[in-house]
Order: structure tokens, then sequence, then C-alpha cells
């Protein structure tokens, strides 16, 4: 997980004095645009990265996509159970995967992600 720098939000306060500029030592103005010559990228957590990748790499794999959407689907109308069990099930499948793919069905905001990621980026892909 990130630290608390990391995800900070710094919000000035009308009635408050200067702020700190993350990663700086002398207060500034704060805000989204720092004094003159001051970056205004702030660190990107590395775990919020992974998970951008992640997402990215089920959009280009056909057989994933499919999967993950069907995964969704079957959330929405709460017929995961009978998917997993489905999974549990299948001899083509080794243990590992089919543990992921347990893990992966009984997280519904993941598939939820996923589901508008794909969604979203269909008209780009």
């Amino acid at each position: 997980m990130g630290t608390a720098e990391d995800t900070a939000v710094f919000m000035p306060s009308a009635s408050a004095g200067p702020t700190q500029i993350p990663g700086s030592d002398s207060p500034g103005r704060g805000g989204p645009y720092p004094e003159a010559g001051r970056p205004r990228c702030t660190p990107v957590n590395g775990l919020w990265l992974q998970d951008l990748e992640s997402l990215e790499a089920i959009s280009q794999d056909d057989d994933a996509r499919r999967i993950f959407l069907r995964m969704a689907a079957l959330s929405h109308a709460g017929s995961l159970p009978s998917f997993i069990a489905e999974v549990a099930h299948d001899r083509e499948l080794d243990a590992t995967t089919k543990g992921h793919l347990t893990e992966l069905a009984q997280d519904e905001r993941f598939l939820l992600a996923v589901e508008e990621y794909l969604r979203r980026t269909q008209r780009i892909h």
C-alpha cells in the first residue's frame, strides 16, 4: 500500500496560511498549481498502476475478456455460485487456476471494475 503522502489530498483553506507542497521543503500556494518552477505531478501509487496494467492485459486477451465479462454478468444475476461449482469440477483446469478463478469470481468490486474498464475502452481498442 502507498504511504499517506501518496494518497493525501491537499486542500488549502481560505483562512489558513501557506500550505506545504508535497515533496517540497518550503511552503507554497498549495492546490493544483504550485509555485513557478515546482513540478505539478504527484507520486503514483505502484499498486494503482499495477491494477491498470492488469485491466489492460485482460482487455487485450480475448479469452480473458470473455471469461471476466461472463463472471461479471453472472455476478449481476446472482449466479456466481453455479460458475464457481463449474470451475471446481472442471477436469481441464489445474488447482492453481481454479483457485485464482474462484478468488476473482468472489470479488464483486473487481468484476465491476473490469466490466466498466472493458466497456469504456471498447471503443478505443
